[in-house]
């Protein structure tokens, strides 16, 4: 479809934005190739005229990210309606190019109802798995390339998958030595603040929000349908001695994590990709943040979607009712999941990870029924990435 734009007539620019949308929201025309053209440009030169022009440049360079991002929520539509929802699994980025994995990985795809892949594009290490001028990521040597563009492409393909990115955000034991003054420090030690071997980043850092949103922008260009960010808190420890840069309160705590991810959102979404955050399952029931930033009212708003970490073995021994709820899989995420439902979380919006571990096949199958029968899509969790083809629905060959 070829588009003109009347540059003259810069009144009905609102109009023809408006008239895009709707073309493009068309059923019959999901598919089609859209040329704009930018007419009647040659106009008399003088200072007015090139700020106008200007200024229309950046009206179309921002529809066009306005259409790519509505086309992306075209295809996302289409793809989960053919599938009947997203259904993931989790694959450790370091595996890609392991063939035994990668064999079992596969296995999953063309023999289930499994039909998405979250794989690391930045780890818990501080490493990506991409080649990158980040100038960041060559002042730290962090980079552990273990896919590209065309191998993604390819195993996308292969598979007709829906690929989402994970990004360790606020937890990088390589960003907080080689950037002390980033980190979250410890006054009763005098070094960067460290909790079982993970080392955190203050969340107000602009260096590293900025880092983050440049990482998860390239990998966008890679092919992956959604970032997905993990860690994307403050410490979950109560150590007194921990210093960030704003005093550590419920407000401030809810004011940086959505400062930043309403930041992040336009950029990631203006390449065609969605933005989604792993969060800790208790949020679902407590309206606090439990001292960690995650709030479940203010994220969903920055949010394209959200994934709790409803884990059955997390919750402790009376949550909803049950003794060990880590043996009742399916009454501890149903709970949990309908609270954030009568919390007004709109339910495709809410795509819980769920345990693919210390659990038999029956026990995962309970968890993906759980989110099943409210309509739910799912991902399932396992750092190994270990599954039992017996979790999932069976393709019938």
């Amino acid at each position: 479809m070829i588009f003109v734009v009347d540059c003259a007539d810069r009144d009905r620019i609102d109009e023809a934005r408006q008239e895009l949308h709707r073309i493009i929201n068309d059923r019959e025309m999901r598919e089609a190739i859209i040329l704009i053209f930018a007419n009647k440009q040659d106009l008399p030169e003088g200072t007015l005229i090139s700020l106008f022009i200007l200024d229309l440049e950046k009206e179309l360079v921002q529809l066009n990210k306005e259409l790519r991002f509505l086309i992306k929520q075209n295809q996302y539509a289409e793809f989960s309606d053919r599938h009947g929802g997203i259904k993931g699994i989790y694959l450790n980025g370091y595996h890609f190019n392991n063939k035994n994995k990668m064999d079992l990985i596969e296995s999953v795809f063309k023999n289930t109802n499994v039909n998405t892949l979250v794989i690391d594009i930045k780890t818990d290490n501080g490493h990506i798995l991409f080649e990158t001028d980040n100038p960041l990521a060559i002042e730290m040597n962090n980079v552990r390339s273990k896919y590209n563009k065309a191998s993604l492409e390819e195993f996308k393909n292969d598979n007709n998958l829906y690929l989402i990115g994970r990004v360790v955000v606020f937890q990088d034991p390589l960003f907080a030595k080689k950037y002390p003054e980033e980190a979250v420090f410890d006054t009763a030690k005098n070094t960067i603040y460290s909790q079982d071997g993970q080392y955190f980043i203050d969340p107000s850092s602009k260096k590293a929000q900025n880092y983050i949103i440049d990482i998860s922008k390239e990998a966008c260009e890679l092919g992956f349908d959604e970032i997905q960010f993990d860690y994307i808190r403050y410490p979950d420890s109560s150590y007194q001695y921990m210093k960030f840069k704003d005093e550590s309160t419920f407000e401030n705590r809810i004011k940086n994590i959505n400062s930043f991810l309403s930041l992040a959102k336009p950029e990631i979404n203006s390449l065609g990709c969605f933005l989604s955050a792993d969060v800790f399952g208790f949020i679902l029931t407590n309206k606090f943040d439990g001292g960690i930033g995650q709030n479940l009212e203010t994220m969903i708003v920055n949010l394209d979607f959200i994934s709790p970490m409803v884990y059955p073995s997390h919750y402790n021994s009376g949550s909803f009712g049950f003794s060990n709820p880590n043996r009742n899989p399916y009454g501890v995420i149903s709970s949990a999941l309908q609270d954030a439902l009568d919390r007004d979380v709109q339910p495709y919006k809410l795509r819980p990870f769920l345990q693919g571990f210390w659990h038999t096949d029956f026990e995962v199958r309970e968890n993906i029924r759980a989110a099943e029968d409210k309509d739910l899509g799912w991902l399932i969790w396992n750092v190994s990435s270990s599954y039992n083809l017996e979790y999932f629905s069976k393709i019938d060959s």
